[in-house]
């Protein structure tokens, strides 16, 4: 009998105490802990299930959809099973115990090819003694010692361990550290998450690898323009252009991919007439997108892309001192009192901007304090171990809140001039592509209403994140020291 468990890239369904395991032509969802089988769903189907939204309509296909959203079953662990029952019998021909003996053998990434053999003991009621002098009798024999769950013992046997990989930033440092090392470790660590999400964007296993990537190499920009004078700026000019570039060449596809994934809730923005509307808008996104990822492939694979890669991690793990410009202001200071007077600073101007937004303000301004927003989270993912826990987890979350209206403020913002663009091609000259107008005319006007709703809830979302206990607590655990 062969099997096979699936999860996540970021192990999404782990994470959330369930394991997902094909045998034969069923799926099963079980606890992680009992292994009792919470859903099951039969698949007939030559190809494998990729997305929730693979499987046919049952509780199984809903589970899935509230754990992974858009991010594929990735196979981590097959294994060939062969499985033996014996019923231990007493003097009346009684079955007294129940023995599972199973042999393993696991197939692919994996340490060793030698099998894993287990005997599992499984007590009849009524019978505990026996269960108990047969457990000492292989105690005795030493053939078996007690051990984990069997799921445990093969994922030793894994290259890949459950919780290897969060697109989340976690990084330890210490306060005492000296400005250049600490945020070294922060570069290596962005860069080894852009390497990781490398395969999964060439491949398009799913939209999260190219998300994370992305997000990776903007985090990586931010701490070089936020995190000054612990490097010599020289020697990063290059780097930062290059980093910039890179962004822009996934630009496109990035955007393609959220509005793909938004198909949905915009249909449901139009009566069901004008749904069918949308069909060549979405065709032509989707051939958009397939061009656009061929493109980025290429790049991926380009001695452009390579050359940064090399040069930045040579950069990174070198430790050569640079007394030739002299070092830099900031390279030996404790990361505690950087990382105050760099959090507290951008604090500062975020509440100085919003302030001076009202009602008439331009959207301009409210992109460029999304931004500022954006880097003051960064800073507070960065250096997040060197600051209370608790203090951090509700600021942060505080600062996504008010994120969330700036975002889907810019984000409403962009859909709509995408689909004015797409507007002008259409050329009225059929009953068909006057239903397109509609329902494109249909959806923009939607959206802008949400957008000014949005824009309604600015004042009370900025006024939330400033209040008193906020600023309080920001000038508590920040405005220690500048730089």
């Amino acid at each position: 009998m062969s099997g096979c468990y699936f999860d996540s890239f970021d192990w999404l369904l782990y994470k959330g105490g369930l394991v997902l395991l094909k045998q034969e032509d069923t799926f099963y969802l079980e606890d992680q802990k009992s292994f009792e089988v919470a859903t099951e769903c039969p698949w007939q189907h030559k190809e494998e299930a990729r997305f929730w939204w693979d499987f046919p309509d049952c509780e199984l296909k809903t589970k899935l959809n509230e754990y992974l959203d858009v991010r594929a079953l990735l196979p981590f662990l097959t294994f060939e099973q062969r499985h033996e029952k014996l019923h231990i019998l007493n003097n009346d021909e009684k079955t007294v115990l129940l023995v599972y003996l199973d042999e393993l053998i696991l197939n692919g990434d994996v340490a060793s090819t030698e099998p894993i053999r287990t005997v599992t003991l499984d007590p009849v009621r009524g019978y505990e003694n026996e269960f108990r002098d047969f457990y000492q009798f292989l105690e005795r024999l030493k053939v078996a010692e007690p051990s984990e769950t069997l799921f445990d013992l093969m994922l030793k046997q894994t290259r890949r361990k459950p919780g290897d990989y969060s697109s989340k930033v976690k990084i330890a440092l210490t306060r005492d550290m000296g400005g250049s090392a600490p945020t070294r470790k922060i570069l290596i660590y962005l860069l080894n998450v852009m390497k990781e999400n490398e395969d999964g964007v060439i491949r398009d296993i799913d939209t999260e690898f190219l998300h994370d990537f992305r997000v990776s190499g903007r985090r990586t920009r931010s701490a070089l323009s936020q995190i000054k004078g612990v490097f010599p700026d020289a020697e990063l000019d290059r780097l930062k252009q290059d980093f910039r570039v890179l962004g822009q060449y996934s630009n496109k596809l990035r955007d393609l991919d959220v509005y793909l994934h938004n198909k949905e809730q915009y249909l449901a923005m139009l009566p069901e007439n004008l749904r069918p509307g949308l069909d060549p808008f979405f065709m032509d996104l989707e051939k958009q997108r397939e061009n656009e990822l061929i493109r980025f492939v290429e790049v991926l694979r380009s001695d452009f892309y390579r050359l940064l890669v090399s040069d930045w991690d040579s950069f990174l793990v070198s430790d050569v001192v640079h007394e030739a410009v002299g070092a830099p202001v900031n390279a030996e200071k404790p990361v505690i009192t950087l990382a105050r007077a760099f959090i507290w600073r951008r604090y500062k101007k975020i509440m100085k901007v919003g302030a001076k937004i009202d009602n008439d303000s331009l959207d301009e301004k409210l992109h460029r304090l999304r931004i500022q927003c954006k880097k003051l989270r960064y800073l507070l993912e960065f250096f997040a171990s060197i600051f209370p826990t608790d203090e951090i987890t509700l600021l942060t979350k505080q600062l996504k809140q008010f994120q969330d209206n700036l975002g889907e403020f810019n984000d409403l913002s962009v859909q709509q001039n995408t689909l004015n663009e797409y507007l002008d091609t259409i050329v009225p000259e059929s009953d068909r592509a006057i239903l397109v107008a509609a329902a494109i005319g249909g959806l923009i006007t939607n959206l802008n209403m949400r957008q000014q709703h949005v824009r309604a809830e600015f004042s009370d979302q900025f006024r939330l994140f400033g209040q008193k206990k906020n600023t309080k607590l920001f000038r508590q655990l920040f405005k220690d020291d500048e730089v």
